[in-house]
């Protein structure tokens, strides 16, 4: 039953590159703090929907194959229905659509969460299992002592996606009840404060387009803000001049302090989208190790 494991690892490859394509189609959708499931509803949503079914096929097929090499044991058995949990959850992500940033939640986004949820939960103990099962048969010894390891690293980065998701929903519940007035509304209250005589208040990114500065970043109301990517400063006359200063080893290692003491739980949701992907990414090459492995075999 090689011919699984074959199939297993091919689907590994094509997983890999669908996921490249689907991205380079949506530059709009920031990897580091946007999840995977958004590019199924970007641009070409059938390249992404297609690796969510390379991704649960993949885990299939490697089930085929490993009954033959490891048995049906009670630990064996017990991670290869974990797994066939990923493997079929992975597949039917690609019928579920899920919610964008700015949209209301709607049933169809909510399932697609409690899919991923137990697809990611179940994966990642699939493959503690089955690696443990690999390391205790001698044949098998040699490829379980590095799946383990992959098997374990995953576990790590599932639970800081899980943080990172969280700490961004925060971060946007917080956002939105903290949005400042933008549109019809607030050219009425300046005009109003105009004609008083009384002082106007701009918003932030009106008063800095008003006085030339670069505002920090792109305001949209209808986007969570750890999910809209800062604009870059611009370049000036002065910008040469700070970066030719030079820095001293005190300086440096002073400021690269004060900016890890400023970090908090929630700028862990700036990188929610790369921590889901690390977290898949090793799965898969889990997949393919363990794949290779029984080809070997």
């Amino acid at each position: 039953m090689s011919v699984f494991a074959v199939i297993a690892a091919a689907l590994v490859v094509a997983w890999a590159a669908l996921l490249i394509v689907a991205q380079r189609l949506n530059p709009e959708q920031s990897p580091l703090s946007m999840g995977m499931s958004g590019l199924a509803r970007g641009h070409a949503p059938w390249v992404m929907k297609s690796g969510f079914v390379c991704r649960g096929a993949s885990a299939l097929a490697l089930l085929v194959s490993l009954p033959f090499v490891l048995g049906t044991a009670g630990l064996t058995l017990a991670g290869i229905l974990a797994l066939w949990v990923w493997g079929v959850g992975s597949a039917v992500l690609a019928l579920v659509d899920t919610d964008m940033p700015g949209e209301p939640p709607s049933q169809a986004g909510v399932a697609h969460a409690v899919i991923a949820l137990v697809a990611y939960v179940c994966g990642a103990a699939g493959a503690v299992v089955l690696s443990v099962s690999l390391v205790r048969d001698d044949a098998t010894a040699g490829v379980g002592v590095w799946a383990l390891p992959l098997a374990l690293f995953a576990v790590a980065a599932m639970v800081l996606q899980f943080v990172a998701f969280g700490a961004a929903a925060r971060a946007a519940r917080s956002g939105s009840s903290a949005a400042p007035a933008a549109g019809p509304a607030a050219a009425t209250d300046g005009a109003a404060a105009r004609a008083s005589g009384g002082p106007v208040t701009l918003p932030p990114q009106t008063a800095a387009v008003a006085s030339g500065a670069q505002p920090a970043a792109a305001y949209r109301p209808d986007v969570p803000p750890q999910l809209a990517a800062p604009l870059r400063p611009a370049a000036g006359p002065d910008a040469g001049a700070t970066r030719s200063a030079p820095l001293s080893a005190g300086s440096a290692a002073g400021r690269l302090g004060d900016r890890l003491g400023s970090f908090s739980l929630d700028d862990l949701g700036r990188y929610a989208g790369l921590f889901q992907r690390v977290f898949v990414g090793l799965l898969m090459a889990w997949t393919m190790l363990v794949a290779v492995g029984i080809v070997r075999a």
